[in-house]
């Protein structure tokens, strides 16, 4: 057992030794792979056009960037308070809205290719645009810091856009809280334009209802002969005795129901006489006075510096060079055995023949 094992290790040995024998005698070959493609990969780096990439950070707004939007708004009345958060979180979701993207892409970046003479197709520009750009959240995503990469091959220009993508995005998404703000206003002073002409046609048909009283109670009145008020007297107090809305008002009197009538149907205006009715007025001045606010506010905060990218993110220049080296090497290396094991089997062809 030991001769045996000896002799498989003597074998190995000698393999190896063959091996390293081989490359070692094709060592210029070996090195001139190695070379040559180490060659074109620093060709492809010298000629690819590099990648820069602009990170711009965000974080949510406080609470003074949005105080306009809750102009009215609190836990009493119908218009509850706006969150930060709630705000945060409608511009996240814009920020990753396929059709702001698109409408960015067509406002801005299209142009710019077309000023570059390139003649792509749009839809293969927008799935180049599309992959440029990236939104992630830093670190934990419960601490609301986000960041947008957007890659192009000017740095200056990648800058620029993300820059310019983000305050887009920003600005629509204050534009549309602004609306629904002034939608919600106005719909509430609608409502209480409803709730007011309502009101108002009821008074009127009660104004005719007590007119309508009045004026059969001076029919009896006139009938019984009764001028002025019938009055009671006891225990050293005077009473009144009857209503103007019960069936007892007649004993008001022809003259004091004469003089009721006259006023009821001289009356321009049942404003003042309507419970309820400038409570109602006053909300829908001011709800309509709300929705023609601006509610100017800001969805988001710059977290940091956007600086110009130095260094550009692809290619990875030393990266691909070594990687062309340490191909090339694995290939000459490769070509170099089997040029010897092609040798050598030759040589044992031309043996076995003789």
């Amino acid at each position: 057992m030991q001769n045996s094992n000896s002799t498989v290790s003597s074998s190995v040995e000698l393999d190896l030794f063959e091996v390293f024998g081989a490359i070692w005698k094709r060592k210029w070959l070996v090195v001139g792979t190695t070379l040559g493609c180490g060659l074109i990969a620093a060709a492809y780096v010298f000629f690819t056009t590099p990648v820069y990439e602009s990170k711009y950070y965000i974080s949510p707004p406080t609470v003074n960037d949005i105080s306009n939007l809750n102009i009215g708004r609190s836990d009493r009345t119908e218009l509850k308070p706006i969150l930060v958060e709630q705000v945060y979180k409608i511009f996240l979701r814009n920020l990753q809205s396929e059709s702001l993207r698109r409408a960015f892409f067509e406002s801005t970046y299209l142009p710019a290719m077309a000023g570059d003479g390139s003649s792509v197709s749009n839809s293969v520009l927008y799935s180049a645009f599309s992959k440029s750009v990236t939104v992630a959240p830093v670190g934990k995503e419960e601490d609301g810091r986000w960041s947008v990469s957007l890659q192009d091959s000017d740095p200056e220009r990648s800058v620029a856009w993300v820059a310019s993508y983000v305050s887009q995005v920003g600005e629509t998404t204050a534009r549309e809280l602004a609306q629904d703000a002034k939608k919600v206003a106005l719909v509430l002073a609608r409502n209480r334009a409803l709730e007011i002409d309502t009101l108002r046609e009821s008074s009127s048909k009660i104004r005719q209802d007590n007119i309508t009283k009045i004026r059969e109670a001076l029919l009896i009145a006139q009938s019984s002969g009764l001028e002025n008020a019938v009055v009671f007297s006891g225990k050293g107090s005077e009473k009144l005795v009857g209503n103007m809305f019960e069936g007892n008002a007649y004993m008001r009197g022809s003259k004091a129901l004469e003089a009721e009538l006259k006023n009821l149907e001289n009356r321009v205006s049942e404003d003042p006489f309507t419970p309820g009715l400038r409570q109602l007025q006053k909300e829908f001045e001011f709800y309509k006075m709300l929705g023609s606010e601006t509610f100017k506010i800001a969805a988001f905060r710059h977290d940091g510096v956007l600086d110009l990218p130095v260094s550009p993110v692809k290619p990875k220049k030393a990266l691909i060079v070594f990687l062309g080296l340490l191909v090339g090497g694995f290939l000459g290396s490769a070509i170099a055995l089997l040029s010897h094991f092609i040798a050598k089997r030759r040589e044992a062809e031309a043996t076995a023949a003789k």
